[in-house]
């Protein structure tokens, strides 16, 4: 999920009262980041504390398993904690708890068991579909899990995954081991694709949606950025096609909120909501057509900054937690990422965490909006040869391309979405932050994007031809009949 599509982010139309609540509550980071933004790196990211190059892994590599067994959830329940998850992990073995009492898993469609060829059957959403009569339709609904067309839910909406994971999460919360505190992660699968929303949602939103933005600076796409426009089409969608696709994103997160506040509910008449902390964050959000780009993988906002808000106890504890003098509903532009997760848990748990991991605890911030936990952040994605890398300190972003050289520069602090592009105009700042980089790398043991201290990059190809752009179609990895 992108970052802006909140009402408390500022979208103008989107309707989204829980989230929103959560923000006028805790506190909300306006630059929080994606370090990974693709699924499987991103939630190692968040179950180790890690970064990617300290897991081994900076790109979507399925049957990835984790390299330590000092995950959030063993930590906490090595603490005393019950740790309990609904919906997605995209972790592998798919059955491997990896510390989490119980697991039930909506994984979007990916046989269990595929990374290794092998088929051990389908998710528990699946199975509880099955069970309701609808054995095998959950993608009868013809969309497919990377492309962006839409169409609205075929089935009865009870039986929307959203609703399902929702659900559960009541239901994990009501059947809780009252004699310890409980750790849930409820996982959302939307607003990833397939873009099928139910259609009271969808009607919801008939206009006023937000336009894409293109930055002025379009001729530079780098080969990677290319490879997105020509698998998604970008650069050839009609308006309309484009309007669907953010019409049903917002469908897709009112109807995610509506969830959140069931989940709120409950904690309330189960009497636990003055004494709960809620992390409302995503693994990485979607471009939706900006600058011509669509998904993610890469380090423009809407694929990688994403939304992170910490809320405290809502009531009792909060003076006692926080202080007299704390203010909810802050806003706070200290730089923050998934790695930060794990030892923020563990922080607000009094529980001690690894000394080797690179993430941070957010208390301070959360205690102290002006704190800051590091001065810059280091982002990594792609495979060896084909990675972008970015450095931002939430003023200034750096974005460089190993694949063909290129390099982004932008003022995110007064030019949030990046539509003006600064390396030909501010030299001293291009220099400054390729310097940055250099420095980082060099540190590493080895790595093939230094040599002789200067910035490496695999080939100097810097435009795709017509012919390789048409050959980039895809099927979108869409499902079919599961039985």
């Amino acid at each position: 999920m992108r970052d802006d599509y909140m009402g408390c982010a500022g979208h103008r139309a989107i309707q989204t009262v829980a989230i929103d609540h959560l923000a006028r509550r805790g506190l909300r980071f306006e630059k929080a980041f994606s370090s990974h933004p693709v699924c499987i790196p991103a939630r190692a990211s968040i179950m180790t504390g890690l970064e990617g190059h300290t897991l081994g892994i900076t790109e979507y590599r399925e049957g990835f398993e984790l390299p330590t067994d000092q995950t959030l959830p063993k930590l906490l329940n090595e603490g005393g904690y019950q740790t309990k998850v609904v919906g997605k992990m995209h972790t592998y073995p798919e059955r491997c708890h990896y510390g989490f009492e119980s697991m039930l898993l909506c994984e979007e469609g990916r046989k269990i068991g595929q990374a290794s060829n092998e088929f051990r059957g389908y998710d528990d959403y699946e199975q509880w579909l099955a069970e309701k009569g609808y054995a095998g339709q959950a993608f009868s609904h013809g969309m497919a899990n990377n492309d962006h067309s839409v169409t609205t839910w075929h089935l009865p909406d009870y039986l929307h995954p959203s609703e399902w994971i929702g659900s559960e999460s009541c239901k994990a919360i009501k059947n809780r081991d009252w004699t310890r505190p409980l750790f849930l992660w409820t996982s959302f699968t939307a607003p990833h694709p397939p873009l099928t929303p139910l259609l009271k949602d969808y009607m919801f939103y008939e206009d006023d949606i937000q336009n894409p933005v293109y930055g002025k600076w379009l001729n530079k796409h780098p080969i990677s950025h290319q490879n997105n426009i020509g698998i998604s089409n970008g650069d050839e969608k009609t308006e309309k096609e484009i309007m669907r696709s953010r019409r049903a994103y917002c469908a897709l997160i009112t109807q995610i909120d509506r969830q959140i506040n069931r989940i709120i509910g409950t904690l309330r008449e189960e009497g636990l909501l003055e004494n709960t902390w809620f992390i409302f964050t995503s693994d990485h959000g979607d471009n939706l057509g900006d600058h011509q780009l669509w998904g993610k993988n890469n380090f423009l906002r809407g694929s990688s900054q994403i939304p992170f808000i910490i809320t405290p106890p809502t009531k009792g504890d909060l003076d006692k937690v926080m202080g007299e003098q704390w203010m909810p509903g802050t806003v706070t532009n200290s730089v923050a990422g998934l790695q930060d997760i794990l030892p923020t848990c563990l922080d607000i748990a009094g529980l001690p965490g690894p000394d080797d991991i690179d993430g941070q605890s957010l208390l301070p911030v959360v205690y102290d909006s002006k704190e800051k936990i590091r001065d810059v952040l280091l982002g990594e994605i792609g495979h060896k040869g084909m990675r972008s890398f970015m450095l931002t300190d939430g003023i200034w972003k750096y974005i460089w391309y190993e694949q063909d050289h290129a390099e982004l520069l932008f003022h995110i602090g007064t030019d949030p979405y990046e539509l003006e592009e600064l390396s030909d105009k501010d030299k001293d700042e291009l220099l400054r932050w390729r310097r940055q980089l250099i420095d980082i790398l060099s540190k590493r043991e080895s790595d093939r994007a230094i040599v002789n201290n200067t910035l490496k990059s695999s080939q100097l190809k810097k435009k795709l031809s017509k012919i390789e752009k048409s050959r980039l179609a895809t099927d979108h990895n869409v499902r079919g009949l599961h039985t």
